[in-house]
């Protein structure tokens, strides 16, 4: 048995150019996630707090499953279809983030909280199956990085960006209808094509990631004033989790705080007892990382080695750089 050490830190700011922060995050109990409610919309503010709401349930749960999760989206698509019409309109919120498939190995936060930001221990077996779950509908966004290899520091050549953004910008890019560097100049950023709460109705993007690493976890007010590169850049350059929130919305903030900032840094690693990374841990110098889309009709168990389509599956070191703006 492993102890794994999952370390997080959150950090909400309103930004420059809002008078209200529609922002809102959750970290606790295997389960980490932001929402951005929508800024266009109505009550925006209520359809984020009451989706986070609905996942703060969810942390409770010892074990999670896609039909679990599925039916926390549902619910919270229903509660914000019934905000807006009580409002008149639409109201919306993004959602994304990680949820841990197993979270009955977790030590009590309390047992391990030093007052430096939210820190669990997670006992951890090769071959048992545990990963996270990585969510997403919308345009806020969930990254990973790895250690260097000698597990020193974090390696910003390693970023990888986990969700695709669910905006129009995104579409005409996947689809081929425009180069990035076009799209970006005529397509607006924040014409999202799902949201919680959407008419139409929603389908989440469901991931398999692998426990380790550094994940990044933010609202657009980040991605939309700092780049990708840059991104990765100010969270390697720093060792904590707190650390990194604050100088990421620091710089989204330097750089316009055009709109609300919400950042979660959460960081998994491994030790041998006494506090030292190790390489057996799967985090020091090893490049095996990945994730992978789960279809409509599968679940994480479903996706194992025999079942794996490679087109699907990313490795860390493989990918680098290939989702930077």
């Amino acid at each position: 048995m492993t102890d794994l050490h999952i370390d997080a830190a959150l950090l909400s700011d309103v930004g420059r150019k809002r008078s209200m922060n529609q922002d809102c995050g959750l970290i606790g109990h295997g389960l980490f996630l932001v929402c951005d409610g929508m800024g266009g919309g109505v009550a925006g503010q209520e359809a984020s707090s009451r989706t986070l709401q609905r996942f703060d349930a969810l942390a409770q749960q010892p074990t999670r499953s896609k039909e679990m999760i599925g039916a926390t989206f549902e619910t919270a698509q229903q509660e914000t279809l019934r905000l807006g019409a009580e409002y008149g309109g639409v109201a919306g919120t993004t959602a994304t983030g990680l949820i841990l498939a197993d979270a009955s190995a977790l030590a009590d936060a309390a047992d391990d909280d030093d007052g430096f930001g939210f820190h669990q221990r997670l006992g951890h077996e090769a071959g048992d199956g545990n990963v996270w779950y990585v969510v997403n509908v919308g345009d806020s966004r969930t990254y990973h990085l790895d250690r260097t290899p000698d597990g020193s520091a974090w390696e910003a050549s390693s970023l990888v960006q986990i969700t695709r953004d669910h905006s129009r910008r995104q579409e005409v890019i996947d689809t081929g209808a425009m180069l990035p560097e076009l799209a970006e100049q005529l397509v607006p950023r924040n014409i999202i094509t799902q949201c919680v709460g959407a008419p139409e109705g929603i389908e989440p993007d469901f991931f398999r990631a692998d426990l380790t690493g550094r994940f990044i976890v933010c609202s657009d007010g980040l991605h939309s004033e700092i780049d990708n590169a840059s991104i990765a850049a100010i969270a390697a350059a720093h060792e904590t989790p707190q650390d990194a929130v604050n100088a990421l919305v620091a710089a989204a903030l330097d750089a316009g705080g055009r709109d609300n900032v919400t950042v979660i840094v959460v960081d998994v690693t491994g030790s041998d007892g006494h506090g030292e990374v190790t390489a057996d841990d799967g985090i020091a110098g090893d490049d095996s990382w990945s994730y992978v889309k789960i279809a409509h009709n599968e679940d994480i168990f479903d996706v194992d080695d025999s079942t794996l389509d490679t087109l699907r599956t990313v490795t860390a070191r493989s990918n680098a750089g290939q989702n930077g703006k």
